[in-house]
């Protein structure tokens, strides 16, 4: 046999199918189960070499999802080397000389366990080493849908595979994006000077989405083209479990199309099985790869049609920085009637708030969405939202919708947060989503400003988006929650928003803290009501801290007396700390709006920012 790298410059080659569909149809572990490798290899040798049977010139091992934290979690006594090396040999063996190995390594499995770089990088050398080991032919990196870290992964096993050819595939969707925004362009023009060998696509939205990125792919780079599409879409059926209604004939047919765009490696992922595989084979036999026409540069598709202009709110941004802003929460109603909410947001707009911040279902309790009431009370007043984004309660998908929705109602000024965990024994049933940490959701906000989502069927998903971030003030050390906020700005934070802070050397602390972070500072402020407010603030909600002399103070306080004392002392925080901040973030208890609107006007009384 030639080299890989030679015989894919000269002849299309057929890869295999899906594992996880093949052996799930053996009554084995849906998804393919890299454990099989050891505890059931002959289960994994017998799927190679049904692959083999059916056509395929090209095979992958067993090995996706074979890194530590994914083994971690499915509980698996045995290492992600050994399970790598392990699916390296039987490939090997089923291949037996007459096809092409392939070690699959897929993007690391999503855990609670916060990795630095290096034991990232460790993660994916240690499954490529033992497939190299294991005498693979070539290392696939596979469906991947985020780019930062494909190049992270091919820098970490570049480095432990030597001279090993190296193919880099990327999930892109029916958009024509994978689902965090990166376009086959941006693939391109990111891996151009990478040390890949092959550029591909697998999974994602099946093969007209293939072929729609196959066409983008082909234009721009003259190394070959790997495609894996899936087969067709999945449906569900009674017990959960995928299903691929599509036809073997109409992807094998689809295949032929990508071999006439200049595919040079074609094969199948999910729902795929020998039989595709087989009627794959009888439309590319014998093909040579087709004559390419590059484009100049890597540069996006025109768009078919412009984008309509959308008309936004100003954001905060310039506000910022000409004076200090006094942005109020209220937050949406519990049920339906948002009445109450609607006049106390009158009371704080007539008292002068520049903006009006709605939280996202604040500790985790079901409230009317806070897009809908952004959408009654922009109905009433032309007065500045700030949109609380949380990555608990949406996906990814639903949250990339969440966003349009919001742009294109006008609102640019979005507060990303992670959002309080969900009190499960409350609302059983319910868990949070959490696909994303708040640093991700700012990023992914970023990639829509960017226009990473505006693919050339749709030039209108580019945002202007003025978006900042929570810090907690409550954190017992700042330095900590500086370095995770740093994570933020750059990720594309351009202001911070503050947990409530009661007592004057806290909020020192807190300015003093963020300091370096070089972007306004709005210090969250909530007024207390009563003794029993307090207490339970302080004891019972998350990232907040009222100081022992704020509770003594408000001691036997209830009442006309207590809500009294409690605006007293937040005027006397804010008198002091006023010079140091670029704006307040007055949070609403207890619906006392009339609260907020004497500390809004309050807050315009006192003397300017600081340059």
């Amino acid at each position: 046999m030639k080299p890989f790298l030679e015989a894919l410059k000269n002849k299309v080659l057929v890869g295999d199918g899906a594992y996880g569909t093949l052996l799930a149809a053996r009554g084995l572990v849906a998804g393919g189960g890299p454990v099989l490798n050891v505890a059931k290899p002959n289960f994994v040798l017998s799927a190679h070499q049904e692959y083999l049977s059916a056509g395929a010139d090209v095979i992958e091992t067993n090995t996706f999802g074979a890194d530590r934290l994914a083994l971690a979690s499915a509980e698996a006594d045995v290492t992600s080397y050994d399970v790598c090396k392990a699916g390296a040999r039987l490939a090997r063996q089923a291949a037996n000389g007459k096809a092409y190995v392939l070690g699959a390594i897929g993007p690391l499995f999503r855990s609670s366990v916060k990795l630095t770089d290096a034991e990232r990088a460790e993660c994916f050398s240690d499954q490529a080493r033992g497939l190299v080991d294991g005498g693979v032919d070539a290392i696939l990196l596979e469906t991947f849908p985020d780019l930062d870290e494909l190049v992270f992964a091919i820098g970490a096993v570049r480095g432990v595979a030597g001279d090993v050819p190296l193919v880099a595939q990327m999930a892109f969707t029916l958009a024509g994006t994978t689902t965090t925004g990166t376009s086959p362009e941006r693939m391109i023009a990111a891996l151009n000077n990478q040390p890949v060998d092959v550029i591909g696509a697998n999974c994602g939205g099946g093969e007209s989405a293939a072929i729609e990125v196959c066409k983008r792919l082909v234009e721009l780079t003259d190394k070959p083209i790997s495609i894996y599409p899936n087969r067709g879409l999945a449906d569900f059926d009674d017990h959960g479990r995928p299903i691929y209604i599509e036809s073997s004939d109409y992807f094998a047919r689809s295949a032929r199309r990508l071999a006439d765009l200049g595919a040079n490696l074609i094969g199948g992922c999910c729902g795929t099985a020998p039989e595709d595989i087989r009627k794959l084979k009888a439309q590319v036999s014998a093909r040579k790869p087709s004559m390419r026409q590059l484009r100049v540069s890597a540069q996006a598709a025109p768009s078919q049609r412009p984008a309509q202009p959308i008309e936004v709110q100003p954001s905060l941004e310039l506000a910022l920085k000409q004076r200090r802003v006094v942005v109020a929460e209220v937050d949406p109603p519990r049920g339906i009637d948002a009445s109450m909410e609607l006049e106390g947001a009158r009371q704080i707009i007539e008292a002068g708030s520049d903006a009006i911040t709605i939280a996202d279902n604040p500790l985790s309790i079901m409230r009317m969405s806070n897009l809908a009431f952004a959408g009654m009370l922009m109905r009433r007043s032309d007065i500045r939202i700030v949109l609380h984004v949380a990555c608990r309660d949406r996906s990814l998908i639903g949250t990339q919708s969440h966003l349009l929705g919001a742009y294109a109602m006008g609102i640019s000024n979005i507060l990303a947060v992670t959002g309080d965990p969900v009190a499960t024994q409350a609302y059983k049933g319910s868990s949070g989503v959490f696909d994303m940490a708040s640093h991700k959701l700012i990023e992914l906000i970023s990639r829509f400003n960017q226009g990473d989502f505006a693919t050339g069927k749709d030039g209108g998903a580019r945002t202007d988006f003025f978006v900042g971030g929570a810090f907690n003030a409550a954190s017992r050390k700042l330095e900590n929650e500086v370095k995770r906020f740093q994570r933020k700005v750059q990720a594309g934070a351009r202001y911070i928003m503050t947990q409530p802070v009661f007592d004057i050397a806290k909020a020192r602390e807190v300015v003093e803290a963020a300091r370096p972070l070089n972007v306004p500072l709005v210090l969250g402020i909530m007024p207390l009501v009563s003794e029993r407010n307090a207490e339970f603030l302080h004891h019972e909600v998350p990232g907040i801290d009222v100081p022992e002399s704020i509770r003594e103070r408000m001691a036997g306080k209830r009442g006309e007396s207590g809500r009294k004392l409690g605006v007293e002392i937040s005027k006397e925080l804010m008198h002091e700390i006023a010079p140091e901040v670029q704006g307040f973030y007055l949070i609403t208890p207890m619906n006392r709006y009339d609260m907020i609107a004497e500390l809004t006007r309050f807050a315009h009384s006192l003397t300017p920012a600081k340059a």
